[in-house]
């Protein structure tokens, strides 16, 4: 993508995105030093990418704080109590690098201890795909409105009003919510 900068003299200088923090030469003979790519994009007025939602999401785990600070999101009164919905998004897969006991049987009654052998050999080590994205996400409910979580569409309702909440549940639709303490 191109960006247009403006020198000093009133021409307009045309650089690419990979130029960014290099140095431009105008036709007047000045310098220009190119912005980063971030001050580019928004000179332009392109919005700056946005974080994934679980980074969001483990950054305010990590500071320990709640998105929402001190209001009920089902009711919105002032309180203190929070709810844990403990949020699993994804799982790694484990494939077994074992042969399975049936190969091993049958290596054995057609060549004995031989066929065992070589069947063993051949396995390998288990092998792991994905990776496991489990959150605990702090919901702020009131005592009063806290049974209405018992409910799983109501449960999933109550996290999506929280925006970087909603921004995770759209991304992993399939997530499986839990409340892991009252």
């Amino acid at each position: 993508m191109h960006y247009v900068l403006d020198c000093e003299c009133g021409r307009k200088i045309s650089v690419r995105e990979t130029a960014a923090g290099a140095k431009e030469q105008c036709e007047c003979g000045r310098t220009l030093v190119v912005p980063s790519l971030h001050e580019l994009r928004r000179l332009a007025g392109l919005r700056p990418p946005e974080l994934p939602p679980e980074k969001v999401v483990e950054t305010l785990l990590l500071a320990r704080k709640l998105p929402e600070e001190d209001r009920c999101v089902l009711c919105g009164t002032a309180t203190e109590d929070v709810v844990c919905c403990t949020t699993e998004c994804e799982k790694a897969q484990t494939l077994s690098g074992s042969p399975p006991r049936w190969l091993y049987l049958l290596s054995y009654l057609t060549f004995g201890w031989i066929g065992v052998t070589a069947v063993h050999a051949t396995s390998r080590d288990d092998r792991e795909w994905g990776t496991d994205r489990v959150f605990p996400l702090p919901l702020r409910v009131c005592a009063d409105c806290g049974h209405r979580l018992d409910d799983p569409s109501a449960l999933r309702t109550a996290l999506s009003r929280v925006p970087v909440y909603r921004r995770l549940l759209e991304k992993y639709p399939r997530a499986r919510i839990t409340v892991s303490s009252k």
